[in-house]
């Protein structure tokens, strides 16, 4: 059967789905994840219809720096045994610079890419590796780049630009914003569930998970977005800070003698939901816990939330609109609740019931009088991966 994969390859977990393709169609056949990729990775994969295919611990041998490449192997073999032959592949790139739509990959775009490393270095590297690893399987096979920034491409310009002199805005330091591909699947999805006109009112959306953004899409288009230059500015995040003061990296190497990877470390990996409860980093573990830390954690990131909704909304000029999406977004309903408090000065009325029951489905959680409607909307950005390859595929090869 011929096949597209969609790798979405990060630095300790990859995400991966299976779509079998014809001349005009595509369908979902499989969805996978490899979780604790550098301690004991465990892999899942299941069918659409959600009946599992595999559900187990990898024995892997060897030096851990392998295990990408290992897995990307076991992954691989599954897909022969599965008769699945693979022609396609669209990879996850969550910097993509000045790209403003999805790519097919050839050295130029790899060679752009590698210098947007430093502004992501949690994902860019980790997200080319698949493409790596498929370029030396299949040195012919067909890849796809696909942008989380790309959506944002249509911010307005002011927005998007920092009071810098205009040599560094020449370098491409600004504002770029990113799970792109996540509010672009958002977007498609509002005119099935508002209606063709209120779709294209003014609507923010937030996407909350271990990385947290939020995004005002007016006109089914992103008009601002809560994140910057690096995927560690805007709202604190699993164990990222969001916004922090602009020299707080200068003082403590400056003052306290830390080296750039310390401040690098305390900026990606030991701040955010993690540094403040010194818990977990896990929204949900926080949630059940009692410890007060545990508690300011969670008030810092809702209160984080309600202030860039004012924010966005002043962008737009106005709200009609409120969606949460994402792993947070989806099933912490308690978050959800905490939010439409701090933000209902700007006409969220939530109903209580509707929100308490609502997990992981698409439904409307505010009140019919509410002046502005909370929806909970499930994201899927493997299928946005999947379309812009398929697209592209059709372009050049069919």
């Amino acid at each position: 059967m011929d096949s597209l994969i969609v790798l979405n390859t990060g630095s300790s977990s990859i995400k991966f789905s299976i779509f079998s393709i014809s001349q005009n169609e595509m369908k979902r056949e499989y969805l996978g994840s490899v979780s604790n990729l550098l301690t004991k990775p465990h892999i899942k994969i299941t069918k659409a219809d959600s009946s599992i295919e595999i559900d187990e611990d990898l024995d892997l041998q060897g030096d851990t720096k392998n295990y990408v490449r290992l897995v990307l192997h076991f992954i691989l073999d599954w897909t022969r045994k599965k008769n699945l032959n693979i022609i396609a592949a669209g990879h996850r790139i969550v910097h993509g610079g000045d790209f403003k739509k999805s790519l097919v990959f050839d050295e130029k775009v790899v060679e752009y890419l590698k210098t947007l490393i430093p502004f992501s270095p949690l994902h860019e590297p980790y997200n080319l590796n698949g493409y790596i690893f498929f370029k030396e399987e299949f040195e012919n096979l067909f890849q796809v780049a696909t942008f989380d920034s790309a959506f944002h491409s249509t911010c307005d310009f002011i927005s998007q630009s920092y009071a810098l002199p205009k040599s560094l805005t020449d370098m491409g330091i600004r504002r770029y914003g990113f799970h792109g591909l996540s509010y672009e699947y958002i977007a498609s999805q509002l005119p099935k569930y508002l209606g063709e006109n209120a779709a294209k009112k003014k609507i923010i959306v937030a996407h909350l998970g271990s990385g947290s953004t939020m995004c005002a899409i007016e006109n089914l288009k992103s008009f601002a977005t809560s994140i910057g230059l690096t995927s560690m500015g805007g709202l604190p995040m699993a164990t990222r800070p969001g916004d922090v003061d602009p020299y707080l990296g200068v003082y403590l190497m400056d003052q306290l003698g830390w080296s750039a990877k310390e401040v690098q470390n305390l900026f990606y990996k030991e701040s955010g939901l993690l540094g403040v409860s010194n818990i977990s980093s896990d929204m949900a573990k926080l949630i059940k816990s009692e410890d007060p830390r545990a508690k300011l954690a969670i008030d810092i990131f809702v209160h984080r939330i309600s202030l860039f909704t004012g924010s966005l909304a002043a962008e737009l000029q106005g709200l009609d609109g409120f969606v949460f999406t994402g792993g947070i977004g989806e099933n912490a309903s308690e978050i959800r609740e905490m939010v439409s408090k701090k933000i209902a000065w700007l006409g969220v009325d939530l109903d209580l019931d509707k929100n308490n029951k609502c997990k992981k489905k698409a439904e409307k959680i505010s009140k019919d009088n509410s002046k502005v409607f909370v929806f909970v909307i499930p994201t899927d950005e493997e299928i946005m991966i999947a379309k812009h390859t398929f697209e592209l595929y059709k372009e050049h090869k069919l």
